[in-house]
Parts: structure tokens; C-alpha cells; sequence
């Protein structure tokens, strides 16, 4: 029935802001960018008079995988005020990416200002063992770190 994850979206409150952060920061690529407006946004998105700026991302040159949409409400606005999505919400809890060097990655991150929640974790399971830590964008949106750790 489903094909292939086409993108991952997270809805931005500053799509300038949000693409330093993105591409300044995280290193991704720049795919392009595009607005939607009209009744057929408004229809697809269930907000009336919708002006919608979508950027769209992938981790950088060469890397697969769905990249990554940003979403910038113009019109009616983003919600401000909204609290931030918590990992316990339902919905969409986190965006991760996979790394080679964790703590090098989170180390890097942190001396650029980016908020982590704790040191990279090590996990143990089905025979394997890898390390994964959550960090925050911008806008308070969850993304993760994960590194496979090969004995």
C-alpha cells in the first residue's frame, strides 16, 4: 500500500533562523524551496487563507534517505505561544540522525550553543549496542544523534 517515506516535516516559527540552524550548524544541504498559497493549500492543510514557505533539506552531499521539509506558516501565522512537543505527546517525537563520532558530533554541537538533554547513552539490545542523545532545535523541536558502536 505505502511507498517509501517521501519527506519529514517540522513546522518552524522563523524559516530564517530555522535554516541557519539547519544548514549553519547541522551542515545539511539545501534542496530547494517553495510557497504554497490558494484554496488548495487551505484545503490541505485545513487553515483557511494558508501562505505556507516549505524548505527542503538532506543531510548533505551524497547522503540518501527522505530529506527533511521545513514548514513556515506566513499566513494565518505560526502558533506562537504553542508549548513545545514533548517526547511523552503523541505525533512525531524526534528526527534522528545517524553519525559516525557521537561524542565528537554532540562536543562540536554543544560549542556552537545547541541545547542536549543529557551526554550521548549507551543501549544494548538484540545483540547490538549503539549510543543516541536528543538535542533541540530552535524552535524546541526534539532531533537525535545515533552512532551503531561495532565491537
Amino acid at each position: 500500500m505505502l511507498g517509501p517515506v517521501a519527506h519529514i516535516g517540522i513546522t518552524v516559527r522563523d524559516m530564517d533562523k530555522a535554516l541557519a540552524f539547519y544548514q549553519g550548524v547541522l551542515g545539511m544541504e539545501k534542496l530547494g524551496e517553495a510557497t504554497f498559497a490558494g484554496p488548495e493549500a487551505s484545503r490541505l492543510t485545513r487553515i483557511p487563507g494558508t501562505v505556507l514557505r516549505a524548505a527542503y533539506l538532506r543531510g548533505g552531499k551524497g547522503i540518501k534517505g527522505p530529506p527533511l521539509e521545513l514548514l513556515h506558516f506566513l499566513q494565518p501565522g505560526n502558533g506562537e505561544g504553542t508549548p513545545y512537543t514533548q517526547l511523552n505527546n503523541p505525533g512525531i517525537t524526534e528526527v534522528a540522525f545517524w553519525v559516525d563520532d557521537i561524542e565528537q558530533v554532540t562536543a562540536d554541537l554543544m560549542a556552537r550553543g545547541v541545547e542536549f538533554y543529557s551526554r550521548p547513552q549507551l543501549f544494548e539490545f538484540a545483540g547490538s549496542k549503539a549510543k543516541a542523545v536528543y538535542f533541540l532545535d530552535p524552535d524546541g523541536t526534539t532531533l537525535e544523534l545515533i552512532q551503531t558502536i561495532l565491537e
